[in-house]
């Protein structure tokens, strides 16, 4: 087992690296495995965070941005990728599980709010009763890019969430869920409310009753997501290609897709 408590452990691992010079306060990354990755962008910082690599060859990616403080707890096991891109924001506690060879991909702009659980499998199977067949597979999670995810929602295995679309709070996504762009799913099970909208990230709290008048409309399209051909991404593709990749080639394919890759409606779910 190799433990990460400070930038000054980077250095001594052997069986697996962390590329990148995070910034780390109250932090811990566990590596109970071999072959695995930490991939931090330029001005990464851990500020209470736990990451525990619980197997083999799996990469978690931390974009940059202008508030990319990290403070979630990451349980990974084996062959798997979890990436998260540029501009997010995020308010601890959050709890990402990633099991039973499955990814976890949340684009860029997203909002996690607090008490937020991210799994991608039950922690026991479950059968049919007549058949003996598993009913409970596990399954990756994909959410788009300029996501809102309320306090206190969970989103199970293998729900895939589009860009533009905003969670409520207390909200369970069930399995296999799709939630389409630019709607609010709310509810246990979650389910559309409301298709055909958008949020922005200005904050209200402080606003008088003169500032809050002055929020009554949008001009900009900018949040609005739609389907384009040759530019909207295949989720089930993607996860496929992932799962058939070694470390060096996820990475690079992380790269070349996630980041590079800025195009708008790359993460559209109609």
């Amino acid at each position: 087992m190799e433990t990460v408590k400070s930038p000054e452990d980077i250095a001594k691992l052997e069986k697996n690296r962390i590329e990148g010079h995070p910034e780390m306060h109250k932090s811990q990354i566990t590596f109970k495995g071999n072959n695995n990755v930490l991939y931090c962008e330029g001005n990464v910082k851990l500020n209470g965070a736990k990451f525990t690599f619980n197997g083999h060859n799996s990469i978690v990616y931390l974009s940059s941005s202008m508030n990319s403080k990290y403070s979630f707890n990451l349980i990974i096991y084996n062959d798997s990728t979890f990436f998260i891109g540029r501009g997010g924001n995020m308010s601890s506690p959050i709890n990402i599980n990633i099991q039973e060879n499955q990814n976890v991909i949340l684009g860029s702009d997203v909002t996690i709010s607090s008490r937020v659980n991210i799994r991608t499998a039950d922690i026991y199977p479950i059968y049919d009763n007549k058949t003996k067949q598993r009913i409970n597979f596990a399954g990756s999670v994909f959410i788009g890019d300029h996501v809102w995810i309320g306090h206190l929602a969970y989103i199970s295995r293998g729900s895939k969430v589009g860009s533009g679309a905003i969670v409520g709070n207390n909200s369970f996504i069930a399995p296999d869920a799709r939630i389409p762009s630019n709607s609010l799913a709310v509810g246990n099970p979650a389910k559309v409310e409301r298709s055909d909208v958008f949020y922005t990230e200005d904050f209200l709290a402080h606003n008088r009753a003169e500032a809050s008048l002055e929020s009554k409309d949008y001009k900009s399209d900018v949040f609005i997501y739609e389907f384009v051909n040759q530019e909207t991404l295949s989720m089930e593709k993607i996860d496929s290609i992932l799962k058939s990749l070694d470390v060096d080639s996820r990475l690079e394919f992380v790269q070349k897709l996630f980041v590079r890759n800025k195009r708008t409606n790359r993460f559209t779910i109609q």
